[in-house]
């Protein structure tokens, strides 16, 4: 049985360790915790919607849809990385363990009242952790010894980015 061999090294392996580290960091303040700085920001709602993509109005709709599409790309780095940790034969457990994250989510949302549980997100989050195996095995047939450096690399620049937006959100609300 041949082994895949994801990383150059064991320091490229660190690296993604802690891209993907401060990227369910940034994901669980997201989801959870709306990028709010205190917890009187955490809006306290608890809303359960076990229907798919149901929404009271044609204008709820369209904004709706927006969130679906957000949700599916928040979670594609989920896919790649799972993927990649568990090894691209195994794919489907990558994906298997993004469901697990956002329906921990969405669990944890419902439990503390601060969000609507909504079953259309664990839809769009698990497309998108589809996608993201897809796309490790699509940069695996065109980069495949560098794929893991440009994975880490582009995800530790949307990281910086995104800290640093954050930082300025809070410097200008404190």
């Amino acid at each position: 049985m041949k082994i895949e061999k994801q990383w150059e090294n064991n320091r490229s392996k660190m690296i993604s360790n802690i891209v993907f580290g401060a990227y369910l960091f940034l994901l669980t303040w997201l989801v959870l915790f709306k990028f709010a700085f205190t917890i009187e920001e955490i809006p306290h709602l608890r809303q359960l919607n076990l229907i798919p993509f149901h929404y009271e109005t044609s204008v709820a709709f369209i904004t709706h849809m927006k969130e679906v599409i957000y949700n599916i790309l928040i979670f594609v780095p989920a896919g790649v990385y799972f993927t990649a940790f568990l090894g691209k034969r195994k794919w489907w457990l990558g994906i298997g363990a993004s469901f697990f994250v956002s329906l921990t989510f969405e669990t944890v949302q419902w439990i503390f009242s601060i969000g609507v549980s909504d079953i259309t997100d664990l839809i769009g989050n698990t497309l998108g952790s589809g996608g993201g195996a897809v796309l490790f095995a699509f940069l695996g047939k065109i980069l495949p010894k560098k794929r893991m450096s440009m994975i880490n690399g582009i995800g530790a620049v949307v990281e910086v980015v995104g800290i640093a937006l954050l930082s300025m959100l809070f410097v200008t609300n404190k």
